[in-house]
């Protein structure tokens, strides 16, 4: 096995997460004791043969060759044996689940392939086997597939970008009387298929193992119909290089790889792979390499993928972080304090990420800054013992990253991700609540008990104030005044509560608003700071209308009245429950 060519494939499979699919062929299975291709056809020509009344010592080829005008090959007996597609089934299916006999397992190689799925390596496996040895080891690895066997398959499926792993039986499965196996069957596929397999050439790097090229023309010949190799291709190989596989590396500018065997290739390259893992392990991702390789993604057009894996790692971690320490069992100062700190640096690196994602997000990117408060949002064990005020703890990273996203929002004026946030939904012992009902500025209600634990005082503090000061040092590089950064954040909290009557409604016929500290400082705002940005950016809505930002991005449904009579809503209760 060359050494070199491995060890570059495992710096590509792990620098681009995901990015390489797996092509395989019937030498991936060699090792678990089912019959090659021509194992089949040598025990289908000898039942034939028995059939037609001709001993085995005769040349059995030869005589097929006489009686049949062609040539043994496995297209040629099959047909003879199996008119139709559905016999083909019971035909087949002794070679996969032999009577009485222990079934196949799952070689070395599938196993590998597993554990490269599981950590997420590999996303995308082609395969022109019948046989479902990869699915079980899958299934033992704890991973279960999205898996195209035919066109219908295809329609319903979610985008491969989306799914953890995609399994695509090219040629079927042995259990389904579609399967495809036969010369005439191989030459040509529907052109839904061709295209959804285009375009896997077309979007990822290609690897593979046990395929020659030789008989699969319809799949030779979509390979060669993509011409936009966004990554490498490897080709390997057992002996002499085989010329369809010669030909089609030729034609990728890919490399080919001799092997000793799939089970070899594999367990070393998810060694090396799994090596380098641990490597980087010994050094953290630091802040600044997670923005670093946030703007690299973003910026590239293939980066989807890698981008939604930081996300999803970071925010994992953050979760895992947190959900260790489940002892809230009193609601005091000591206890704040520790799991405000406990939850702020779980997410010391997700906040900065966020923001700068945030900023440079397109569409395709939004999905995995929901999912990082979603995942934050939900999920951690459900605690019975404490006090509720004390278990409202849990929430508090959730409410940090949720402020920071919407922050981030009204500054880069992203107002179609801040609708996504402010819809987020997320279960509660209720059933599924909007996030925004479970994590606002009013996480304690009472705002006299979070004064009592913050402040050992009985007066009114807004929590607000006390999130406000806590965020202040994460966007202290965007502001150059400190007057500007309360005038956004009090900008997010008015919209939220604006939002909140738009999206949340009425409950028991009221509207209701969580109140923070944006409006005890507006008259103040007035008269200090005029032509705020606060005032600027309400001003804006009135002069703009239907074309004001966040409409013309879709919040309140597109509808500028939609969001007057939201606006209107909330103020009434500002004004009602308003300090004096």
């Amino acid at each position: 096995m060359n050494s070199s060519i491995l060890t570059t494939l495992a710096f590509s499979i792990y620098s681009n997460k995901g990015a390489y699919a797996l092509l395989l062929g019937a030498g991936i299975s060699k090792a678990s004791g089912l019959p090659s291709g021509w194992d089949i056809v040598t025990d289908l020509l000898k039942k034939l043969a028995a059939q037609n009344k001709v001993s085995d010592s005769e040349n059995l080829e030869e005589w097929f060759r006489e009686k049949y005008g062609c040539p043994v090959g496995y297209s040629s007996v099959l047909q003879e044996l199996a008119k139709t597609q559905t016999e083909r089934v019971g035909l087949m299916k002794p070679y996969f689940e032999p009577v009485g006999e222990e079934r196949p397992k799952p070689t070395k190689a599938h196993y590998a392939i597993a554990k490269l799925a599981k950590k997420g390596y590999i996303r995308v496996v082609l395969t022109t086997n019948f046989d479902r040895l990869l699915e079980t080891a899958l299934e033992e690895e704890g991973i279960t597939p999205q898996v195209i066997r035919f066109d219908d398959d295809i329609k319903g499926a979610t985008p491969l970008v989306h799914s953890d792993l995609t399994v695509v039986k090219i040629n079927g499965d042995y259990l389904d009387c579609r399967f495809r196996n036969t010369e005439d069957e191989l030459d040509s596929y529907s052109a839904e298929m061709s295209e959804y397999l285009r375009r896997i050439f077309d979007d990822f790097g290609l690897i593979t193992c046990g395929w020659s090229a030789q008989w699969d023309r319809g799949l030779v010949n979509i390979i060669r119909s993509s011409d936009n190799f966004r990554y490498a291709s490897y080709f390997s190989y057992v002996g002499e290089l085989p010329e369809g596989l010669r030909d089609i590396t030729q034609y990728r500018k890919g490399n080919t790889v001799p092997i000793e065997g799939a089970d070899s290739f594999f367990s070393e390259l998810y060694e090396r792979v799994d090596a380098l893992a641990r490597c980087d392990s010994d050094h953290p991702l630091t802040k600044d390499i997670a923005i670093a390789r946030i703007k690299k993604y973003i910026a590239d057009p293939n980066g989807v993928i890698q981008y939604t894996d930081l996300f999803e790692q970071e925010a994992q971690a953050a979760f895992e972080k947190i959900a260790k320490e489940l002892n809230y069992n009193y609601f005091d100062k000591k206890t704040f304090d520790k799991f405000n700190e406990l939850h702020f640096d779980a997410i010391e690196k997700l906040m900065p990420m966020c923001i700068t994602a945030v900023r440079w997000a397109k569409p395709e990117h939004e999905e995995a800054i929901v999912n990082a408060i979603i995942r934050l949002s939900s999920g951690l064990p459900t605690i019975c013992n404490y006090s509720e005020d004390a278990i409202k703890l849990q929430k508090l990273a959730s409410l940090y990253l949720t402020y920071v996203v919407g922050i981030s929002c009204i500054i880069y004026e992203k107002y179609s991700l801040l609708d996504k946030v402010f819809h987020i939904k997320v279960p509660t012992k209720y059933g599924k609540e909007f996030l925004i009902e479970q994590v606002n500025c009013r996480l304690w209600k009472d705002n006299a008990t979070i004064s009592r634990v913050l402040y050992n005082s009985l007066y009114y503090y807004a929590f607000s104030s006390f999130i406000e000061r806590r965020l202040q040092p994460v966007f202290a590089h965007l502001f150059t005044d400190s007057q500007d950064y309360e005038c956004t954040f009090d900008i997010f909290e008015y919209f939220l509560g604006i939002n909140y009557c738009h999206i949340v409604g009425m409950f028991c016929g009221h509207y209701w608003v969580p109140t923070g500290i944006f409006d005890r400082r507006s008259i103040r705002r007035n008269y200090t700071y005029p032509n705020n940005p606060f005032d600027t950016f309400l001003s804006a809505a009135s002069a703009n209308e239907q074309n004001w930002a966040p409409i013309k991005q879709g919040m309140f449904n597109g509808d500028y009245s939609v969001y007057q009579a939201a606006k209107q809503h909330a103020d009434d209760f500002l004004k009602k429950n308003r300090r004096p």
